[in-house]
């Protein structure tokens, strides 16, 4: 039994944690391991999402304005900075909290399908 009761009616933590181990098997944490760790992938992507911490806001590349340029070399810096704003994220927080979430779902999904495919000789 997982929970067993000291003198004072409370179960000790290293008790409960020991049995927990004891229960399962290596096989079976290695199996399930992916799940836990999807799980806090998931639970940090999805609080980087709602967060939206400053610290990942990405400023206006054009701070020195958009008035053209006289030299050459700065006409083409332009360009260059101004083609790659439709690819820059706003906020680079939620960039990484997306991805955490395909990841976590992806590894969930290959872990529960590789259950369901079963064992070598099923």
């Amino acid at each position: 039994m997982f929970f067993s009761k000291s003198r004072s009616g409370l179960s000790h933590p290293d008790d409960v944690i020991d049995s927990i181990d004891h229960s399962l098997s290596d096989a079976s944490r290695d199996r399930w391991s992916p799940v836990a760790y999807a799980g806090g992938m998931l639970a940090i992507g999805a609080g980087l999402l709602i967060a939206q911490p400053r610290v990942g806001h990405v400023p206006d590349p054009a701070q020195a304005g958009d008035a053209p340029r006289n030299k050459r070399l700065r006409r083409a810096a332009q360009v260059g900075r101004d083609g790659a704003r439709a690819f820059a994220p706003s906020n680079v927080t939620d960039s990484i909290g997306r991805s955490l979430l395909v990841g976590g779902v992806a590894l969930i999904m290959t872990r529960v399908l590789d259950e369901l495919s079963g064992h070598d000789g099923d």
